[in-house]
Order: structure tokens, then C-alpha cells, then sequence
């Protein structure tokens, strides 16, 4: 009976607290107010609106004002001298008649702001797939170190039996060296674990920029679904057309396009409407205070400004465009080759996955009959202590893989959305739907 009650508390999680707790929704929410790098996608987005505007600034009328004085003083040998003050100004107004840089400017403007939104759209769901990493990799740190502790207690029953069977003689010097080495590695295990599980807590505090308590646990009988479409090749054509980083890359390469049609627009003729009043008043002081004139201007006039020659500049700048265009094009292709292989890869994860959790669920059942066998052929004289170690070990080991092929098919089911863009709040509360407090 007693070998028995062994084997229950192996299988045992010993996980309890008071605290209310915090599930994966909270701490995402945490990490939209907290996280520096989405905070930073923020500001950025926020910077790319501001370059249309200032490129439609460009097509519209502009004014300026100038003002200026001077003071001249003249001597001539035998003559009097003479100071003159001048105050003058000038104000002076633009307005663009035609100019198809500026215009080609405010297009490329317009491409920027929606390649900034997809790339905080992106920015988005890399903070959701970082948010969940490191949410499982805290509870994965949590069942690793429960089980240790778990582990040591169990091999520091069996170190206690052993010894006390040396001591009356009914086994072996060797069962208790087994049982000894078992146990100091179980000790080592557990304070190799507890220092992950440090680590883990501070990669999410990073995120949500304090440390996470009591965080909501998997369901021990969690379902896992398949993806749907049931297809491959679909999620793969879906991640070629939607993944965020390729919609950046693909109007990065629009932009890049238009900027070889605007740098061989550099040497076209512009036309600016123009006006301008301008004064200037002389006075002198040898005369009455007062004395002087104001000298007035006005001026309007379109302006024909055509270059005819820049050096060869224009057409080295025409030759650095068309290798940025082609280089932007490489890169477009190799991001949608990336979302691809990123669509296979998760797609195979949740797949493979799913069965990897069945076939280790049933490993784990298989474990514990193999442990309850193994403890009662103890008692009756068929198997050893290092028998009864081991079915131990390999139990532990089965659950702590059992709970790793959990967590990872969870994540490369979040993974595969991200990939297609379809990542969305939504979708991390059907995760957190299979959370429970423990």
C-alpha cells in the first residue's frame, strides 16, 4: 500500500495558491501598454502618417516674409560726411504650377503610410505569438519544476527504502548507490529547473514590464484541433498573399518603382506662379529728422525653370533606383518564400503535434501501468529497486514531454495564423478558453 501511495504522489501536481489569476488575455492586454517594442511600432506609425502631408505641402502656395536694414556711412577727403539707414522687406508668395516630382512624391507618401500600417499590423501579431512564448514557456517552467520536486521526493523514498532493506539485509549495497545516484541528479534537475523557471518569469516580466504571478494553467484535457482548411498548400497560398511582412515588401516595392519614374522626371521643366511686394526707405542723416522716401514694388510672373544639363547626375541617380528596384524585388521574393516555409512549418507542427500529444498520452498511461506493475512485482519478490527507479523515471519523462508537445502545438497553431496574417485577439482568446486557474 504504502509502494502505491509512492506512485500517486509521482503523478501528482502539488500547485496551489490564493491569488487570483492572471490568464493569457490579461497578460496580453498588459503587454499593449507595457511592451517597448510595440510601443515603439506605435510611434514610428504614428511618424509615417505625418509624410503625406508633407509631401501635399509641396503642390501648395507658399509665403514668406524678409526684412532687413542697413547703414552705410561715406567720407570723402574735404567733403562732409553722409550716413544712409535703409530698412527694406519683401514679401513674396509660390504657388506650384506644375512640378511631376511633387506629384510623384505624394504617391510614394501614400504607398509608405499603408506599408506603415502593415507593418504595425505585423508588429501586432508578433506581439500576441511573443506574449503566448513566453505565457507557456512560464507554465512549461512550472510543471518541469513540480516535477522535480515530485521526482526527488519519489527517489528519496526509494534511497530510504533502500537503505533500510541494506540494513536488515534483505538487498544489496547497490540498490542504495542506484537509489543515491538517482536522487542527487533529481536534486541537481530541480535546481536546474527552478532556474529556468526565473528565467522564464523574467522574459515575460520584459514584456509586460512586471513580474507575472499565478498564472492560469492549460487544461490537463485540453482538445486540440486540426487546422481548417485541412490543406497545406492552401495555408501556404494564403501566407504568400497575407503575411504581413510581404505586404510591406511588396509596396516597398511599389515605392521603389516609382522612384525610378520620378528620378528620370529630375530633369523636366516645373512652372511656378509668383508674386512678390517689396520697400525699401532711404533716409540720410544730414537731413531733417523725417526726411527721406519709400521706394515700392510689385511683382507677378510664372516662372519656367527647365534643367538642361545636371552632369550625368540624373542618370546615375536613374541607375541607382533601377538596382534599389531590383534589390526590393529580391527581397519581396524572398519574404514570400519565407512566409511560406513558415505556413509548412507551423501547418506541421499542429499536425504532427496533435498526434505527438495522443501518442504521449497514451505513453503516459502506459507509464503508470508499467509503475503500478512494476512497484507490485517489487513487493513479490520479481523486480528490483532499480526496476521500480527507473519505471519512475521514464514516467516523469513522459510527463514532461507530454506537457512540452502541448504547449508547442498550441503555439505553432497561433504561429500558422500569424503567417497568413490572420492572427487576431480573437484567436487568443480560444486559447485562453483552454486555460484554467489553478
Amino acid at each position: 500500500m504504502k509502494q502505491k501511495l509512492i506512485a500517486a504522489a509521482i503523478i501528482c501536481f502539488f500547485n496551489s495558491s490564493n491569488a487570483v489569476a492572471v490568464d493569457l488575455i490579461g497578460i496580453y492586454r498588459d503587454a499593449l501598454a507595457q511592451d517597448p517594442a510595440f510601443a515603439a511600432a506605435r510611434f514610428e506609425n504614428v511618424a509615417a502618417q505625418e509624410r503625406l502631408p508633407q509631401a501635399q505641402a509641396a503642390n501648395k502656395w507658399s509665403a514668406g516674409l524678409a526684412a532687413g536694414i542697413n547703414f552705410a556711412d561715406s567720407q570723402r577727403s574735404g567733403l562732409s560726411t553722409s550716413s544712409t539707414t535703409t530698412p527694406s522687406y519683401t514679401l513674396s508668395l509660390l504657388q506650384p504650377l506644375y512640378n511631376p516630382v511633387n506629384d510623384r512624391n505624394i504617391s510614394q507618401s501614400e504607398l509608405s503610410i499603408t506599408s506603415a500600417n502593415a507593418k504595425l499590423a505585423d508588429a501586432r501579431q508578433d506581439l500576441m505569438v511573443r506574449v503566448s512564448q513566453a505565457y507557456f514557456d512560464v507554465l512549461l517552467a512550472q510543471d518541469n519544476t513540480a516535477l522535480s520536486a515530485a521526482q526527488k521526493q519519489a527517489f528519496s523514498e526509494q534511497l530510504a527504502q533502500a537503505k533500510r532493506n541494506f540494513e536488515v539485509g534483505t538487498s544489496t549495497i547497490v540498490d542504495t548507490y542506484e537509489a543515491q545516484a538517482r536522487f542527487d541528479l533529481a536534486v541537481a534537475r530541480e535546481i536546474a529547473d527552478q532556474n529556468d523557471l526565473e528565467i522564464k518569469r523574467r522574459a515575460l516580466q520584459s514584456i509586460i514590464g512586471k513580474l507575472p504571478d499565478n498564472l492560469s494553467i492549460l487544461q490537463p484535457d485540453v482538445k486540440l484541433t486540426q487546422p481548417l482548411p485541412a490543406n497545406m498548400e492552401a495555408w501556404v497560398k494564403t501566407a504568400e498573399d497575407g503575411n504581413f511582412t510581404v505586404a510591406q515588401l511588396r509596396t516597398t516595392f511599389a515605392i521603389a518603382a516609382q522612384e525610378v519614374e520620378k528620378q528620370k522626371l529630375g530633369e523636366s521643366a516645373t512652372v511656378n506662379a509668383s508674386a512678390s511686394l517689396g520697400g525699401s526707405y532711404a533716409a540720410k542723416s544730414s537731413l531733417p529728422p523725417g526726411a527721406g522716401r519709400w521706394g515700392n514694388s510689385v511683382g507677378v510672373g510664372v516662372n519656367l525653370n527647365m534643367p538642361l544639363y545636371t552632369g550625368g547626375g540624373m542618370q546615375s541617380r536613374v541607375r541607382e533606383a533601377l538596382a534599389n528596384k531590383d534589390r526590393t524585388e529580391q527581397d519581396l521574393e524572398r519574404a514570400r518564400r519565407s512566409a511560406a516555409q513558415g505556413a509548412r512549418q507551423s501547418y506541421l507542427g499542429v499536425t504532427n503535434g496533435i498526434a505527438q500529444v495522443n501518442a504521449l498520452q497514451a505513453a503516459l498511461t502506459s507509464n503508470k501501468a508499467s509503475l503500478d506493475s512494476t512497484l507490485l512485482g517489487k513487493e513479490v519478490g520479481v523486480r528490483t529497486n532499480v526496476d521500480v527507479l527507473n519505471a519512475q523515471q521514464q514516467l516523469f519523462q513522459a510527463r514532461r514531454d507530454l506537457q512540452a508537445a502541448r504547449y508547442t502545438t498550441v503555439m505553432s497553431q497561433l504561429r500558422l495564423k500569424s503567417a497568413v496574417g490572420s492572427l487576431k485577439e480573437e484567436d487568443l482568446a480560444e486559447v485562453n478558453r483552454m486555460l484554467v486557474a489553478k
